[in-house]
């Protein structure tokens, strides 16, 4: 048969056919939003056929809508986009001055920040990068894991570097250079704080297993141990099934620096959940936990971790090749995005302005004025609509975009050249990253690639909370079909639990869920 016949006989067929699909779509989508538990809150949706170009389904697609964490797809696309996939990170180490015969170096060590995000046990022997489905920041909930192994990997390579290259005891001080830019303060979801220097997301991770009955001690595991934090363990195991009321409320800063944490509170009988101290100085953390691992190395260190403070002006004619006594390079940028996506680190995507302040718009000060500036001019030469946009962060704290905006940005995200770098990235549903207990078992498991989003606020009238969730990405059909979407629900009511069968959060994801998997049954 003649091939224009035929493409103009599939052309017809899809022409006949996409009514009767965006029909049967818009059926299932008013079925879920007549649910009682959306009553209140407003949903809204887009759902674009990118084959054939042309909207299949629309439901308050001009409206602005909480995005959450939906955000990091721009964030990560205008990364790969401005820095590009192999963008890698550099940590150097130089020493200020000479190693004697004995191997004493007459000065400092300095580790030179450079914001690079994973500096912890992601890294793995094949240069990806490592990752738990519940991501340790998100802390608190039966879900959440931390990855195993040693945080302090990548201190520890660069003290073994440091012995190779010959020094055996440091006369001056161990001091980390975060003068990139200064500490910008916690993020606004999971509260790490945005700084050059990020040791294990800027975490410590406690692990608390609760006795065999109420009334026992819990039991606490602490990762990393640096002098930088010790832990008062307080707590108490609580009644089977009840919530948690683990908290951390005394954080006593000592004269040296260090600090003292008291862990309250009670946990139910069961499993043992992951907690993590927010570490408030990231430049004192790190310097006392490259301390541990220079000491581990059989370097002796002779002046407390944070005894001496920090002169950049002084040591920068220093970081010369001939003082360069160890350095660590990252995986690529593509590797970090695919882990920002898959768990929604919110400190990784929080990073990301400033790269592009520092690395494109060669910022010296007014880093995210400069980065939106960069993302502004890359979305707009884009040729996207920003008026369905509004964003002043990386992770999403405080973020709106229209679910058209979203779908015309994914249309456009989906035929650059680094596409494949964020579509990889993606949480697949049903089978890993924020999606991997979402939608299990149905058809279209494993067929969704997207980026959650979820954001609450506390509700004290009815001892609940307000629910922002969001899901955007592409769907690929079992015929091979192209699908952008992106969907949105606001302000629902409801329950936080640490059992995801009780969480209202939850809820409203598998919905979401619920709603791409019903246009893939549809297409």
């Amino acid at each position: 048969m003649n091939l224009a016949l035929v493409l103009t006989f599939a052309t017809a067929l899809l022409s006949q056919a996409a009514p009767a699909q965006s029909s049967s779509i818009a059926s299932a989508m008013r079925g879920i939003v007549a649910r009682p538990q959306f009553a209140h809150a407003i949903v809204a949706a887009e759902v674009y056929d990118l084959d054939a170009k042309r909207p299949l389904y629309t439901r308050n697609a001009d409206v602005l809508m909480e995005a959450a964490s939906t955000t990091k797809l721009l964030t990560t696309g205008t990364s790969l986009a401005l820095l590009g996939p192999a963008f890698r990170w550099t940590t150097p180490v130089y020493r200020t001055g000479p190693i004697d015969s004995r191997g004493v170096l007459h000065g400092d060590l300095v580790l030179v920040a450079g914001a690079d995000p994973n500096l912890s046990q992601r890294m793995r022997s094949d240069g990806t990068l490592a990752f738990e489905n519940e991501d340790h920041s998100y802390d608190g909930n039966y879900d959440t894991k931390a990855l195993p192994g040693d945080p302090l990997a990548v201190l520890r390579d660069l003290a073994a570097q440091v012995a190779r290259a010959g020094v055996k005891q440091i006369d001056g001080a161990v001091t980390i250079d975060t003068s990139l830019f200064a500490d910008q303060g916690p993020e606004g979801g999971t509260g790490a704080i945005v700084s050059s220097i990020v040791v294990n997301d800027n975490l410590v991770d406690l692990t608390l297993t609760p006795g065999a009955k109420a009334g026992d001690p819990v039991a606490i595991a602490i990762s990393p141990q640096t002098p930088y934090v010790t832990f008062v363990n307080a707590a108490t195991t609580g009644a089977p099934k009840s919530e948690p009321t683990i908290d951390l409320p005394s954080d006593k800063t000592n004269a040296d620096g260090s600090h003292t944490v008291t862990i309250t509170g009670a946990m139910p009988v069961g499993k043992a959940i992951l907690y993590s101290y927010r570490v408030p100085e990231p430049q004192r953390f790190a310097q006392a936990a490259f301390v541990v691992a220079l000491r581990d190395a059989g370097v002796t260190v002779r002046t407390p971790s944070g005894a001496a403070p920090f002169n950049h002006d002084a040591v920068v004619p220093s970081y010369v090749p001939a003082n360069l006594v160890a350095r660590h390079q990252s995986p690529p940028l593509s590797e970090d995005v695919y882990v920002t996506l898959k768990v929604s680190d919110n400190l990784h995507a929080a990073l990301m302005p400033y790269l592009w302040a520092i690395y494109v718009a060669q910022a010296k000060s007014g880093f995210l004025k400069a980065a939106f500036a960069c993302e502004r001019a890359l979305l707009s030469n884009a040729g996207l609509d920003l008026r369905g946009a509004s964003q002043q962060d990386g992770l999403g704290t405080s973020a709106f975009f229209t679910p058209r905006f979203m779908v015309s940005y994914l249309a456009w995200a989906s035929r650059q050249a680094w596409f494949s770098s964020l579509e990889r990235g993606l949480p697949i549903m049903g089978v890993d990253g924020t999606l991997f207990n979402i939608q299990n078992g149905v058809p279209a498991a494993g067929h969704v690639r997207a980026k959650t989003g979820t954001w609450t606020s506390g509700n004290s009238l009815d001892d609940g909370e307000l629910v922002t969730k969001g899901l955007a990405g592409y769907i690929t059909t079992s015929h091979g079909r192209h699908v952008a979407f992106a969907f949105y629900i606001n302000r629902m009511a409801g329950k936080p639990s640490v059992d995801s069968s009780r969480d209202a959060a939850h809820y409203a994801g598998q919905t979401l869920g619920e709603m791409a998997s019903d246009v893939y049954d549809a297409l």
